[in-house]
């Protein structure tokens, strides 16, 4: 079997905002690799649109002329010989859209290796949980008005959902916390003490001000602070966990690679290890992360959304802990796959289907790339 072709396609899909119904464009870059014997699979590049145009450049112009013919059985091979024929022995290079690039052929590579074997892809990796996986919803928008968000929590409280993250408004550049930190007080009053609570950074507070927002919200039981710190640096990490113990830190290493996780880990910097297929190397540098991880007895969270990839990689491992289900991604997903899983009472079932199980649906991918395509002429 060879990689006989290979697609990379930007999607514009139009989602509306729950509880506002405001419409929103979000983006992201469809990889497709086909074989000699027809088996097609299916890998996402993440969402930004600035990245996803980076991500195809990086796929048209060197990714895809170096792996037409490859093995595509052998994704650890693909996956090394990648990441240094396009960084020329540069460890700095394999980050970024590089790294982007690189991870969504190596999901595209896993879903064509789990048709072939006729396994779900978690199975490959090590089929460490029994089907189901713990989800938290991110749905806490920094657009929000307090009785929006608070609506919008009320909501997904009654469907069943079970553990909620608030992505931080990170006001100022990240130097007025009342809001967010109100923003938790005012969750937690909603959904009650049963329920999991977590606050997204975005990786835009300095120590200061992510110590003023811990303070803030101990009192909230939060299940973690998540990516609190700019530029992901380990020793400020480290002391935000020394300063407030009570308050978990989660996070990912900076350009996703094993080594800048590895220093996350091995300095103390988290509590709990993040990761994400869709940036983090695809399956095969991800799952690397997930055991060095389970080494320091770390648990393994997946951030950035996409719970359709990242929720294989949960499933694999025997630390993996929840998988991040995003609303407005969600609502992408529902677009543009055929009946894709949804979660249920807080637990996401995987499917016994071979692969990453998805199917697109072409119609409404044929319209989000005619929507990308505009966009881009008139961004030109």
């Amino acid at each position: 079997m060879k990689i006989a072709n290979v697609e990379a396609k930007y999607l514009l899909v139009s989602v509306k905002t729950p509880v506002t119904e405001q419409p929103k464009l979000r983006g992201a870059l469809l990889v497709s690799v086909e074989t000699d014997t027809g088996i097609r699979g299916i890998g996402i590049a993440r969402e930004h649109d600035r990245y996803c145009r980076a991500v195809r450049g990086e796929l048209e112009h060197t990714l895809i002329p170096f792996i037409i013919g490859m093995d595509p059985l052998s994704p650890e091979y693909i996956w090394h010989e990648a990441a240094w024929d396009l960084s020329r022995g540069d460890y700095r290079i394999p980050s970024g859209a590089v790294s982007r690039a690189i991870s969504a052929v190596d999901q595209a590579l896993w879903d064509i290796r789990g048709q072939h074997y006729g396994q779900p892809v978690y199975r490959l990796l090590g089929g460490s949980h029994a089907q189901e996986v713990d989800v938290y919803t991110t749905f806490g928008l920094e657009t929000y008005t307090p009785e929006e968000e608070a609506e919008a929590a009320r909501r997904l409280l009654a469907q069943g959902h079970t553990a909620f993250k608030i992505v931080g408004a990170a006001e100022n550049r990240g130097t007025s916390v009342d809001r967010d930190a109100a923003r938790v007080k005012a969750l937690r009053n909603i959904v009650g003490d049963g329920v999991k609570i977590m606050i997204d950074g975005g990786a835009e507070l300095d120590l200061y001000h992510a110590k003023l927002l811990a303070r803030q919200i101990e009192p909230f039981d939060v299940a973690f602070f998540d990516e609190p710190i700019h530029a992901k640096d380990p020793l400020a990490l480290k002391e935000l966990r020394r300063a407030y113990p009570r308050v978990p830190v989660a996070a990912r290493g900076f350009g996703g690679s094993i080594r800048s996780n590895r220093d996350l880990i091995v300095q103390g910097a988290v509590d709990v290890v993040g990761s994400n297929v869709l940036d983090g190397g695809g399956y095969t540098h991800s799952i690397k992360i997930a055991h060095m991880a389970e080494m320091y007895q770390l648990p393994l969270v997946t951030g950035g959304g996409w719970h359709l990839q990242n929720v294989h990689l949960i499933a694999a491992v025997n630390n993996g802990w929840m998988t991040e289900f995003t609303v407005l991604t969600a609502l992408v997903c529902e677009t543009i796959f055929v009946d894709p899983i949804k979660p249920a009472n807080g637990k996401l079932r995987l499917s016994e289907k071979p692969g990453l199980g998805l199917e697109l649906n072409e119609d409404a991918v044929l319209e989000a790339v005619k929507r990308g395509r505009a966009a881009e002429y008139e961004n030109a």
